[in-house]
């Protein structure tokens, strides 16, 4: 059972409320909303589940995990690899922006409100250049300050993420409340899945593979009205 002081945090930094101006983004699904493509909340699924399992998972998902890892060995050279890597994995602007600006936010959030060792060093590694700041980095950085386990942080993380997205789509789609939550609450046992793979991946194994999702984030750039930043 997860440590209650541990459960406390991850229920305190996944939550919408926690500055990290997340509720910003749709990662191109304001793109292919405009353009019809999600119109309800099956149509939502079907663009968000592969994105959490292709996308999400097999990059920031096990670079929670890794970075967890990385902070408890003291390793910050790895983090700044793993930085590095999240970046060149990020075909568009828009979603690099994202993830930078998602992750100094939570970065600036977190030092501040815990003021714990390692995610402290990590916002100054942030603030002078030795690494970069991505969203998955700064959150398990934390996570392992926070004596979260690397399974508890990984789903949390991506629980949250779907969240983000979800609500966001719930916007501009738009779509009622309770199908919002239908969604969330179908993805359970994928968020489970991509979980369990997201732990097994080394920092050779990441990948993302989302190609439609790419095409859109480029294209939202040139939509003539936009509610979202990327």
């Amino acid at each position: 059972m997860t440590d209650p002081s541990a459960l406390l945090y991850l229920l305190q930094v996944a939550n919408g409320n926690f500055p990290t101006g997340s509720f910003s983004h749709s990662y191109g699904l304001e793109t292919l909303a405009q353009e019809g493509r999600i119109t309800d909340a099956r149509s939502l699924a079907d663009v968000v589940h592969p994105w959490l399992r292709r996308a999400v998972a097999t990059s920031d998902g096990a670079a929670v995990a890794l970075a967890l890892r990385a902070t408890h060995e003291n390793d910050f050279a790895t983090l700044a690899e793993l930085d590095e890597l999240l970046t060149a994995l990020r075909l568009t602007r828009e979603t690099r922006e994202a993830s930078i600006k998602i992750g100094h936010a939570f970065v600036r959030a977190a030092s501040s409100a815990f003021g714990w060792e390692h995610i402290s060093r990590y916002a100054r590694a942030t603030h002078e250049g030795s690494c970069v700041g991505h969203h998955a980095t700064a959150f398990g950085v934390a996570a392992a300050d926070a004596g979260v386990s690397a399974q508890a942080a990984v789903v949390a993380f991506l629980h949250s993420g779907l969240y983000s997205v979800v609500s966001v789509a719930a916007r501009i789609v738009p779509l009622g409340q309770v199908d919002a939550q239908r969604v969330v609450a179908g993805s359970r046992p994928l968020i489970v899945e991509c979980t369990d793979a997201a732990l097994r991946l080394g920092l050779e194994d990441l990948s993302v593979s989302a190609a439609f999702l790419d095409v859109a984030s480029m294209r939202h750039e040139q939509l003539y009205s936009r509610l979202c930043m990327s």
